[in-house]
C-alpha cells in the first residue's frame, strides 16, 4: 500500500533504492514487491532507467471504487439540477493519475441539437473545458508531465498545442474559476467547465464538471451568465467527494 502511495504520487518514477530507504526495508525485498505489483499491472518499469511507475490500472481501480461508491447518490442530482436549468449536456470528470475521464452525464431538456458522447473516455486535457480546469490546479511541473503524455496534440484546427499560450490560459482559468473552450474539441461545440476539489481546498483538482452545447447557444456571454450555477454545482459535489476521507487518511498514514 505504501509502495503505490510513493509511486502514484511521483509520475516521474522512483528507483528500487530509494523505495526500499523510504519503506524502511532491504533492496531485495523492495524488488520482490515491485515485481508483484507489475504481475498485477498496477507498476511498470521503465527499461532503459530502472524506474517504477504507477499505472493507469491504479487509476482505473480507483475509479472503480468511485463508481461503486454510489456516483448516481453523491453527484447525479447536482447533475441533473445544472442540467435542467442550463438546458445543455452536463459531464462529471474524474482524475486518475495523469489523466481525466468522464464517468457521469445529465442531459437538459433542450431537444434541439443535442449532444451524445460515449462515457468512459479519456478527456484530452489541453483541448476541453474540463482538461483545462483540472490543469489550472496543476503545477506547472505536473501540467508539463500531463501534457507531455497526450497523444493527441491537435483534435481539431482550433487545438494546436501551444504551450506558452496554455499557461496564459491556465492562470485566466485559477482567476475567474472556470475554463472554456471553443470548437478545440469538436466543430461547432463549445463548453465550460469548473475544478472540483474533493481531497480540499487547495489542492489538486479530484474532477470536473462541465456544460457542453452547440456554439449557436453556448456563447461567451452565456457561459459568464451559468458560470454561478456551475460553480456552485462543482462546491456541493465537493463537498460530497466519497474519497476525501480515504485520501486524508492515506497521506497521515504515509506522512
Amino acid at each position: 500500500m505504501h509502495a503505490l502511495e510513493m509511486l502514484a504520487s511521483r509520475p516521474e518514477g522512483r528507483r528500487v533504492s530509494e523505495i526500499a530507504e523510504r519503506l524502511e526495508i532491504n533492496k531485495a525485498i523492495a524488488h520482490r514487491l515491485l515485481a508483484a505489483l507489475m504481475n498485477v499491472g498496477y507498476v511498470s518499469q521503465d527499461a532503459r532507467t530502472s524506474t517504477y511507475f504507477a499505472t493507469h490500472s491504479l487509476g482505473a481501480l480507483g475509479l472503480r471504487q468511485l463508481s461503486s461508491s454510489g456516483v448516481g447518490t453523491w453527484a447525479q442530482r447536482s447533475l441533473d439540477s445544472l442540467a435542467a436549468d442550463s438546458e445543455e449536456l452536463v459531464r462529471l470528470a474524474v482524475a486518475s493519475n495523469d489523466s481525466l475521464q468522464w464517468i457521469a452525464k445529465a442531459q437538459g431538456s433542450n431537444s434541439s441539437l443535442r449532444l451524445d458522447p460515449v462515457m468512459g473516455q479519456d478527456v484530452v486535457p489541453h483541448a476541453t473545458a474540463s482538461g483545462k480546469a483540472w490543469l489550472s490546479t496543476l503545477s506547472p511541473e505536473r501540467v508539463a508531465t500531463v501534457v507531455d503524455q497526450e497523444n493527441r496534440l491537435s483534435v481539431t484546427s482550433r487545438s494546436p498545442l501551444d504551450r506558452p499560450a496554455l499557461a496564459i490560459e491556465l492562470d485566466e482559468v485559477r482567476h475567474r474559476g472556470y475554463a472554456t473552450t471553443f470548437e478545440e474539441m469538436d466543430l461547432g461545440i463549445n463548453a465550460v467547465a469548473a475544478p472540483i476539489y474533493g481531497a480540499g481546498p487547495g489542492r489538486e483538482a479530484t474532477g470536473t464538471i462541465s456544460i457542453a452545447g452547440p456554439s449557436v447557444r453556448m456563447t461567451r456571454a452565456r457561459m459568464a451568465e451559468l458560470s454561478p450555477l456551475l460553480l456552485a454545482a462543482a462546491e456541493e459535489i465537493s463537498k460530497s467527494w466519497p474519497s476525501y476521507d480515504y485520501l486524508v487518511a492515506s497521506e497521515e498514514l504515509s506522512a
